[in-house]
């Protein structure tokens, strides 16, 4: 996994997907040249084509004509999904097909939205439009014995890269119980015969791994994606028909996706810059305006920032940062690093002037204070990891709640060491903090404090340094229930 590891955390969560996939569908050329694969290989090659070029000049157009920031990579994402579960374009009709689906799943994104944020998965809502007109049925061919081993690949390094086992782990286990049951048991097929095609046929691994787990449209807490997991994988694996509506996989994730409406529906708005402050050699503090109808957000989450410029590099025009301020704040502020070589967001970013606009969507995260504060915390923060810490703290501060912390700050040096007023003004509220320059090391902590097996254990930072502290902690006797993690992979 470290190795793994390496390689997902030099780019981004969309381009570990986007890579993936073209990854698969180029594999999929070749087996279907072959004869491995029973599909065309020239109709999948149009379809691609014919999806990409529809989906971006749909999504470039809409975008302008509604001002809205886009990114760079969402449109070829979707258009490559469509190209593994609609049918090959293998006759002129089915080629104009293809661009209708793509300018279906773009218009979604821009039409069918609430509260800033689109309401269903893109690819999803396309894939029913085209199947429910009976204009292009989606096949899901991709789901097939012979890519099986390929799929597994790509969900890994996407499960891996999101941290989303469990939620994929919720779906599958639900999806396959609900087919032992429907087919098994109903219909009379062999336990073997089910499990098998489980595995290679039906699209668990796919749906589960590449779909169910995009962003935008999960809710924004573990306890609510294991909710819509099992919600969807139910839907999807349990065959039924109403009118002429099946329970096809589109179908079961849109009905999550009306799950997190009611819900916990998502939120996105463009948030205007107040000022960019210098915090240490290359940290810097960005303050927005937190807009009339804010969404709520709990200390130590997440917002995905969408910031279109010019010729962004690999890493695109998205970013996760941790929201450093609280909630009870009245500005929303993120905390960042920019070295002379930074991607090509983050010198963005650092070159925004007060007054303009940057998107920021899909508050998400569990990297959150216990309900219960009168157990004893141990915070670890590594380099800029420290944001989600200091939301925390600043908001014990503003409520003036008591909390027995121990706060272990690691820096390169000692000049890095940011946000030392909020940290200071919670020392009459039981939060200690000291300030470390290295590395977490077993020496380290235990010279720091000496129950730290007996606190609950809160680690933020870069994978390597997140990794690395938890398995030290698990030495020392801390059980893992007690540990919680905040992984900066892709930043």
């Amino acid at each position: 996994m470290q190795t793994l590891d390496a390689v997902l955390n030099r780019i981004t969560m969309y381009r570990v997907v986007l890579y993936g996939l073209m990854g698969l569908l180029a594999i999929a050329e070749v087996l279907a040249l072959t004869g491995a694969l029973s599909i065309s290989a020239g109709g999948l090659a149009l379809s691609i084509v014919a999806l990409g070029v529809s989906s971006y000049i749909s999504n470039t157009l809409i975008a302008k004509f509604l001002h809205a920031a886009t990114n760079s990579e969402s449109w070829l994402i979707s258009a490559l999904i469509l190209a593994c579960i609609l049918p090959p374009a293998t006759t002129p009709a089915r080629l104009g097909l293809m661009l209708l689906a793509g300018a279906v799943a773009m218009a979604s994104k821009y039409v069918l939205v609430y509260r800033g944020s689109h309401v269903f998965n893109p690819v999803a809502l396309a894939a029913f439009v085209m199947s429910i007109t009976g204009l292009l049925p989606a096949t899901w061919w991709v789901a097939t014995p012979v890519l099986a081993p390929f799929t597994a690949i790509l969900a890994l390094g996407v499960l891996r890269k999101q941290r989303k086992f469990t939620v994929f782990a919720a779906f599958a286990g639900t999806a396959v119980l609900m087919l032992l049951f429907v087919s098994g048991l109903l219909h009379g097929q062999p336990v073997a015969d089910v499990l098998k095609n489980a595995a290679l046929s039906w699209p668990i691994v796919f749906l589960g791994s590449i779909m169910l787990t995009e962003p935008t449209t999960l809710p924004a807490t573990r306890y609510y994606q294991v909710l819509f997991a099992v919600l969807v994988a139910a839907v999807f694996a349990s065959q039924l028909h109403i009118g002429r509506v099946s329970a096809t996989p589109q179908v079961a994730l849109l009905v999550g996706n009306l799950f997190t409406l009611v819900f916990v529906p998502a939120f996105g708005a463009m948030l205007r810059l107040k000022h960019i402050t210098q915090l240490a050699p290359d940290i810097y503090d960005a303050a927005f305006e937190r807009p009339a109808h804010m969404f709520a957000f709990s200390a130590g989450q997440y917002l995905e920032w969408t910031l279109p410029h010019a010729h962004p590099d690999l890493r695109g025009n998205r970013r996760i940062f941790s929201i450093a301020s609280a909630p009870t704040e009245p500005d929303i502020h993120i905390g960042f690093r920019h070295y002379e070589h930074s991607s090509t967001f983050k010198t963005a970013l650092l070159a925004m002037s007060p007054g303009k606009y940057i998107r920021a969507a899909h508050v998400a995260g569990n990297f959150m204070l216990p309900a219960d504060l009168s157990q004893p915390l141990l915070f670890i923060a590594g380099g800029i990891g420290i944001t989600p810490l200091r939301s925390m703290v600043q908001q014990l501060v503003d409520t003036g709640q008591q909390a027995d912390i121990v706060l272990l700050y690691f820096a390169a040096r000692a000049e890095d060491f940011v946000y030392r007023d909020v940290f200071d003004s919670a020392v009459a509220l039981g939060v200690r903090t000291q300030y470390i320059v290295g590395r977490p090391t077993a020496e380290a902590i235990a010279a720091a404090t000496q129950d730290a097996a007996a606190r609950t254990a809160y680690l933020s930072g870069p994978d390597a340094l997140v990794t690395g502290t938890k398995a030290l902690l698990r030495s020392i006797g801390v059980p893992a229930a007690h540990i919680h993690t905040d992984h900066f992979t892709g930043y």
